[in-house]
């Protein structure tokens, strides 16, 4: 029973950290978006900006410590094979073992919790230079800026 369990605790983990991910991106995406056609002032910005920033740290505070966890119930797999002569030439199969060892164990929550970080960031990036509200200069530039279809209507 103790296998079935570290199993399914495995498969579940990995729905959850694939879940918080998608969560955290869509939920910048679309905050980066809306940010960019409603622009704000710094303060409400940086604000903002901030408030987002800590379920950012949440979900990589929440990979990591799955990290941690995955490496236990790896552990306890590895364990529970071994003591059922899994590794073992010849324990079962004549000349075979089971299981092969595998030294590596893949973590993808460390590149998940980098990824969420990345995507924070560049909402950060994307904010501060594409949603600041444009300057009394650059608005009265491009008043007075004609365009190719003035300068025909004003020549014929």
């Amino acid at each position: 029973m103790r296998y079935e369990d570290q199993a399914v605790l495995l498969r579940s983990m990995t729905g959850l950290d694939l879940s918080l991910v998608s969560g955290i991106i869509t939920s910048q995406i679309v905050l980066g978006s809306w940010l960019v056609l409603h622009p704000m002032k710094m303060w409400p910005l940086v604000g903002v900006l901030i408030l987002d920033g800590i379920p950012v740290l949440g979900v990589c505070s929440l990979l990591k410590r799955n990290a941690d966890r995955r490496r236990e119930a790896v552990a306890t797999l590895k364990n529970i094979m071994a003591a059922l002569g899994f590794y073992h030439k010849g324990f079962y199969i004549e000349g075979l073992a089971i299981n092969p060892r595998r030294a590596t164990l893949r973590l993808w929550g460390y590149p998940y919790a980098f990824f969420t970080m990345a995507v924070y960031v560049g909402l950060i990036v994307l904010v501060l230079v594409a949603g600041q509200p444009q300057g009394e200069k650059a608005s009265a530039g491009a008043a007075t800026h004609a365009t190719p279809s003035d300068d025909a209507q004003g020549s014929g």
